[in-house]
């Protein structure tokens, strides 16, 4: 019937390929003729065969090309885990927005933020909103993370603990800038050259 949406109810134990992924449905595939959407109420497994991020859901929409949707979802690679409320993935723009994030990755542990965008080709997280971390021990307004270059830069009021010391910035014009190296945390006001770059991604996250 034309202009009805056509939906099909696909077995459990098919296995779809779209881009550079395969994806593993835990449940039943509904594929969307009219849209060339196909979800997957049970969630399932989606996993990058060229880049080895595997990504476990508890629901997943996606149209091949395009998007990936998904709610109670995990994604991990050999260096970061990402654990989120939500997540949608712009595909040909190779980004991921996150709701409720729980990142860590060699540097960061229970790193959370409310929201984030993850650049996967620049290899660059940013995150707003209630921004904390268990180690190194850091709450901020918003934070840039480079992963490749092991450096970050928060923004806006922040605190920082190492040991006893304690650093404090107030207002939206502090900073704090933070690198990684030897399994030791450098931690400065006195903000690098490079720090201009990593603040230019924050307004990439609204």
């Amino acid at each position: 019937m034309r202009g009805a949406s056509l939906v099909f109810l696909l077995g459990l134990a098919l296995a779809a390929r779209f881009a550079a992924f395969s994806v593993e449905p835990t449940g039943p595939q509904r594929v969307n003729l009219d849209t060339g959407v196909t979800t997957l109420p049970q969630g399932g497994v989606i996993t990058d065969n060229e880049n080895g991020l595997r990504l476990k859901r508890s629901y997943i929409a996606y149209k091949e090309g395009a998007f990936i949707r998904a709610k109670g979802e995990e994604l991990l690679s050999e260096k970061e885990a990402f654990r989120a409320e939500a997540l949608e993935h712009d595909i040909p723009k190779q980004e991921a927005r996150f709701q409720s994030l729980l990142f860590a990755n060699a540097d960061f542990q229970d790193l959370r933020a409310d929201r984030a965008l993850v650049l996967f080709e620049e290899e660059v997280v940013v995150l707003k909103g209630r921004v904390q971390a268990k180690s190194p021990r850091l709450q901020a307004e918003a934070l840039v993370v480079d992963l490749k270059a092991r450096e970050a830069l928060a923004l806006g009021s922040f605190t920082y603990q190492e040991g006893k010391a304690t650093l404090r910035g107030q207002g939206k014009d502090a900073r704090l800038y933070l690198r990684f190296a030897g399994g030791k945390v450098q931690a400065t006001t006195k903000l690098p050259a490079q720090a201009a770059r990593l603040e230019a991604y924050a307004k990439r996250l609204p």
